[in-house]
């Protein structure tokens, strides 16, 4: 069966190369695309054109790919979902985002850059995701003006609609994007940040091996 990657604002899939599945299942990751002048919802849409939709399938979402995996399942449906290091509930959503959606910041912030759009892309994975200049160089490519000034609004204003089914919530003790103690109902990695997932692959494949073969 074939698992659908979506990973992180600005952060491409290399993110779960150290991602290990039990026999039977093949990873498939999808990159962002460019965004056009659209809703998140219509965005879904076209990350969704990617997945075979003939044969059964489950998805895993990172982060702000958690919330695409959640617009998907509006009109498709996952065998599981799996959300790492994301947020499902609108009391999990961080109150940094609550912020800059109240104060309409995230409409600004991006165009207040100028030409140093990539500087703000690896400032905010160093300041807030905790990444080193390699993990950085390896990971952050996703740094277009367009592609950041869309994904963060939309990441800042995105609320749960609806209960999404069969979901599987894998979540790290020092997150610092969404507070570990806002999240509920959650598989629980210890000393886990909020890209566990690169750091601690062998236990994120355990919860999502674990998760695949209930």
């Amino acid at each position: 069966m074939k698992v659908y990657f979506l990973s992180g604002i600005c952060v491409n899939c290399k993110m779960f190369d150290k991602i290990i599945l039990p026999d039977g299942y093949d990873k498939e990751y999808i990159e962002w695309l460019d965004p056009q002048d659209e809703s998140i919802e219509e965005y879904a849409h076209r990350m969704a054109a990617a997945i075979a939709t003939d044969e059964p399938f489950i998805m895993v979402g990172y982060s702000m790919g958690g919330f695409i995996m959640q617009e998907i399942n509006r009109f498709l449906k996952p065998e599981k979902n799996i959300l790492i290091s994301s947020a499902k509930l609108k009391d999990e959503i961080p109150l940094l985002f609550r912020f800059a959606s109240k104060t309409h910041l995230n409409k600004h912030i991006v165009k207040f850059l100028g030409n140093n759009v990539e500087k703000f892309a690896r400032l905010l994975a160093s300041l807030m995701f905790s990444m080193t200049p390699d993990e950085i160089s390896l990971l952050v490519s996703f740094t277009s003006k367009n592609y950041l000034q869309w994904a963060v609004y939309q990441v800042t204003e995105w609320k749960p609609k609806a209960e999404c089914h069969n979901l599987y919530h894998i979540h790290g003790t020092k997150d610092r994007i969404f507070p570990f103690r806002r999240i509920k109902n959650a598989f629980v990695v210890e000393g886990g940040d909020h890209i566990m997932i690169y750091r601690k692959p062998e236990e994120v494949s355990r919860i999502i091996t674990q998760v695949l073969l209930l």
